[in-house]
């Protein structure tokens, strides 16, 4: 029984220390976990940072584009006709709205894409601004959306300037 007695205290003090040694290791664990799980929150914040830069940059490129397709368009059309020119401009260079909305400039398709499933469409406003707006073909009932407006203007060298 002596040795009972002193045996239970020692197994006891072995059996609390393997505990807290198993309580640091968990304590331990847990708190690379959560190091681990604030790294991947930071990583993943960065990721939404650089999504955003990319969408901004695909936006400035579409607007490029949509301008230098509007552009190539009206140019071509300034060109095709001398009555077209005179009603286009007046000499500050700038569109005369109500000449051009009696022509077929007023509303006119730029860009057509099938496989895409759109077109894009110059509107004349009344201020002179054409707005360029998107069609769902796949949804003829679906509005079109405003993608930009551009400012035209006449440069001296003739050539037709989107802003």
């Amino acid at each position: 029984m002596r040795y009972a007695l002193v045996l239970i205290p020692a197994l006891l003090l072995a059996a609390c220390s393997d505990v807290s040694q198993g309580v640091q290791e968990a304590t331990t664990s847990v708190q690379q976990a959560i190091d681990t799980g604030k790294q991947a929150v930071e990583v993943g914040k960065q990721a939404v940072e650089t999504g955003k830069q990319v969408v901004e940059k695909g936006k400035e490129i579409a607007d490029s584009e949509l301008a230098k397709q509007l552009q190539s368009f009206l140019q071509q059309k300034y060109e095709s006709s001398a009555a077209l020119r005179a009603a286009m401009f007046s000499g500050d260079g700038k569109l005369v709205a109500a000449e051009l909305k009696k022509t077929e400039l007023a509303d006119f398709s730029f860009y057509k894409s099938d496989l895409l499933g759109l077109e894009f469409k110059g509107k004349l406003t009344a201020d002179g601004t054409f707005q360029v707006l998107r069609y769902d073909l796949a949804n003829a009932q679906a509005a079109p959306v405003v993608v930009k407006e551009f400012n035209v203007l006449l440069g001296k060298d003739g050539q037709i300037q989107v802003q």
